[in-house]
């Protein structure tokens, strides 16, 4: 057979106009992004049109900004402003988390400012009593979205536990204050949950955050925990470059009945070929939904697809050295 490819580019062509080598384009050929328009079924040869040399600098842009070559092609297939402003509020999460290891380490060597020298003057320390235990819960509370205090349900298991699982209580104090807090507990099945974790606007940026994690982390670990895990909204990308593994969480707190219908859809529509397992709490049904990596864009579009559930985010760590 015959291919007309007069007004089309050879792979080396394309690669010289474009900037990306020749291996490069086959790579991503490979991974469905930049496939050649015409592919000589004789000889093998690849050629590309003129039109594509766009696409060619979008993908190097993109790839430049870090975005993974799966969600490339999905871009180039259907282009929107969500998806961009999703890669963007990834790299913004990305970048506070580095500048908080870099801040801790500068306070830890007490080479920083001289505000972040003062971070070196925070202790870390457990929750002592009930009184705490309360004060740290409003801190955190205070600092979500949708504010919440201890007359909120979630400190239940808190006081509830305490008496057990106090050491995995935590909070930062500077000067008499509490500036920060990390609480949870164990489960039945040996694994830890972080209820809730917040640190007030003045003190972040200081490393505190992961502080208050590495402590929980630690004593979950003594305690002989296989796991932490904990649900987040956002921050996603702090989790994820503290080595928490990520798993879209979907809860059927609005309405139920809608549970089958929408998982069904979403499992036959953009969660396709995704591991998934149906879970439930308190009698809210749950569908837990297996990522490599944060996929803000994936939550942004299940979350317009669907109305009975909350679309969050549920981050996990299991820990290798359990004893």
């Amino acid at each position: 057979m015959i291919v007309a490819v007069d007004d089309m580019m050879t792979i080396g062509d394309f690669s010289s106009r474009c900037g990306l080598s020749p291996k490069v384009l086959r790579t991503y050929a490979e991974a469905g992004v930049l496939v050649p328009a015409v592919v000589d079924p004789t000889s093998g040869y690849r050629y590309y049109d003129l039109a594509q040399l766009e696409q060619a600098d979008i993908v190097r842009v993109l790839r430049r900004a870090g975005v993974v070559l799966a969600d490339i092609g999905s871009f180039l297939a259907e282009p929107s402003a969500e998806a961009l402003d999703a890669w963007e509020r990834s790299l913004t999460a990305e970048t506070l988390s580095r500048r908080e290891a870099l801040a801790e380490v500068r306070c830890r060597l007490g080479v920083g400012s001289q505000r972040t020298r003062g971070a070196t003057a925070i202790e870390v320390r457990t929750v002592r009593d009930l009184v705490e235990l309360r004060a740290v819960f409003n801190l955190a509370g205070a600092q979500l979205p949708e504010p919440i205090d201890s007359g909120d349900h979630r400190i239940d298991d808190l006081v509830g536990r305490f008496a057990a699982d106090q050491s995995l209580m935590v909070l930062a104090n500077a000067e008499g204050s509490v500036v920060g807090g990390a609480l949870a507990f164990r489960n039945d099945n040996g694994t830890v949950t972080l209820r809730i974790i917040g640190v007030t606007a003045a003190f972040r940026h200081r490393g505190i955050g992961r502080r208050l994690v590495e402590r929980v982390e630690a004593e979950a670990r003594r305690l002989g925990a296989r796991s932490l895990a904990l649900g987040t909204d956002d921050a996603v990308g702090f989790w994820y470059h503290l080595g928490y593994t990520p798993n879209l969480l979907f809860q059927w707190v609005y309405d139920a009945d809608l549970y089958e219908a929408e998982t069904d859809a979403m499992l036959s529509g953009p969660l396709t070929g995704l591991h998934f397992w149906r879970s439930s709490f308190n009698d809210i049904p749950q569908l837990f939904v297996e990522l490599d990596e944060p996929r803000l864009d994936l939550h942004h579009h299940v979350r317009q697809a669907v109305t009975g559930c909350h679309v969050g985010f549920m981050m996990s760590k299991r820990f290798a050295d359990r004893r």
